[in-house]
């Protein structure tokens, strides 16, 4: 509600020294792994040191505070206030004035002052003949929208959430999203959002006994896996003899999970958690720097759940729902316009979602699920055309657990997922720039390739 400061995700693990409102000096850092809460607090100056100059910011006005915005894969670490300690939402009332300043100085340390060098091509990137991961399982989820969809070989499931409390509507997004599944020919993966325990027997019993792959249960409120709720589940799957797996963690960001990690639980048989690249701004520049941010969240999800392998999504543009509101998730109202992005149709969209499969591409990641499978938030458009991103989708759909290979050197904007397809190796590339981008590219025992990619745009080729 006033100035912010952003600061580089690359300082993770930087020293600062900290000045409170009293004179009170304070050693802290930058953390390495995604703090789950304000790593700095009660600030009105910090001082830190990077590429040989002292750097020092002064704040007035407020109180202010950081926290770590790769929670919500945002690549920067934000200093703001009002601190969150006062009553939340905080009220402003018409006609209130508030003035803030924040000063920065800088101070060479050496009486030279280095910037970091350019990124330049680091030569032709080489695929090597060896695996780093393998290609997760991809899904989508359910819409509303009526339009008949063809068979997606390899489609891992199709998510499908389900509000408790109007039983009616839960049975009827069950009939839509089993037609959908059975169109797209995948299984279900249920996520039961409920209001209290009482809500999960009567949905699971919705639940046809062979049409589910996944189930899942989290609170309306908190967005998470209750304990109370977890228990109630466990017995519900049991007692109607379903084989699904069971999954914990949240609905929402990865902030909720990092922030509520008794939601992990450990008689699970997976974690998941969801991604969207817009909670805080909607530039194109930003909305990419959001995919190494992807990956981020990956290995702490990992890391919390002790190696309990991860099922990501729904990635989505934009956000499902508001999740820190406290009046409710989006007006159905508004909805649409909400939570639907123009990109959503774009070639863009498409390099985009190859960008994040290749963030993602992790030993543990079982699964990913992007957009909904048609709509106006859909791999398909309402009018029934397939888009660019359900391309990729679909090819690396029918690959599922190939060998994804290294690549050594890279490009700036390039992203290259090379994937072992029987004999041969499968390119899949993307542009993630404005401009036309023209490279080589090579197997580690074979000739240059020549790579061309319009703005914004993902292809796929063989290398061999």
């Amino acid at each position: 509600m006033g100035l912010v400061v952003l600061h580089r995700s690359d300082d993770a693990g930087r020293d600062i020294i900290v000045t409170s409102p009293d004179g009170t000096l304070t050693k802290g850092a930058f953390p390495t792994d995604i703090s789950p809460h304000q790593p700095l607090t009660d600030i009105a100056a910090m001082s830190w040191e990077r590429d040989g100059t002292a750097f020092r910011l002064e704040f007035t006005g407020d109180v202010f505070e950081t926290e770590d915005q790769r929670n919500w894969t945002d690549a920067s670490f934000k200093t703001y206030s009002p601190p969150l300690s006062r009553p939340f939402p905080v009220s402003v009332h018409t006609g209130d004035q508030t003035h803030q300043a924040i000063r920065l100085s800088a101070k060479p340390r050496t009486g030279i002052t280095t910037c970091p060098a350019p990124r330049y091509v680091t030569g032709i990137p080489t695929v090597r003949r060896e695996a780093r991961a393998r290609v997760p399982a991809l899904g989508t989820s359910a819409s509303t929208a009526a339009i008949e969809l063809a068979p997606v070989p390899g489609l891992a499931a199709l998510i499908v959430e389900v509000p408790g409390g109007d039983f009616a509507v839960a049975a009827e997004l069950l009939v839509q999203a089993r037609h959908q599944a059975m169109m797209l020919g995948t299984a279900l993966d249920v996520r039961i959002i409920a209001d209290g325990p009482g809500d999960i027997p009567p949905l699971v019993d919705l639940l046809p006994l062979d049409s589910a792959a996944r189930i899942s249960v989290f609170s309306s409120h908190g967005h998470v896996t209750e304990p109370d709720l977890w228990e109630q589940l466990l017995v519900a799957v049991k007692r109607r003899g379903l084989s699904s797996a069971v999954l914990s963690g949240t609905r929402a960001h990865f902030t909720e999970l990092n922030r509520s990690r008794y939601s992990i639980r450990p008689d699970a048989e997976a974690i998941t958690y969801s991604l969207t690249p817009q909670m805080h701004a909607t530039e194109v520049p930003h909305i990419i720097e959001s995919l190494p941010m992807q990956r981020e969240t990956a290995l702490n999800a990992l890391r919390l759940g002790s190696g309990q392998p991860l099922h990501i999504g729904p990635v989505t543009l934009k956000a499902r729902f508001n999740a820190v509101s406290t009046r409710g998730a989006y007006d159905p109202a508004t909805l649409e316009a909400m939570t639907a992005d123009p990109l959503q149709a774009e070639e863009f969209t498409a390099a985009w979602l190859l960008g994040s499969i290749n963030a993602l591409t992790l030993p543990g990641v079982e699964s990913i699920s992007y957009f909904e499978a048609s709509g106006p938030r859909g791999l398909v458009t309402e009018g029934g055309a397939a888009t660019p991103a359900f391309a990729i989708l679909s090819q690396l759909a029918t690959l599922r657990g190939a060998d994804v290979l290294h690549v050594e050197g890279d490009v700036a904007g390039l992203v290259l997922y090379p994937v072992v397809s029987g004999s041969k190796v499968l390119l899949f590339a993307a542009n993630l720039t404005p401009r036309p981008l023209s490279t080589a590219v090579k197997l580690e025992d074979g000739y240059p390739h020549g790579l061309h990619l319009p703005a914004w745009s993902a292809l796929t080729r063989p290398l061999s």
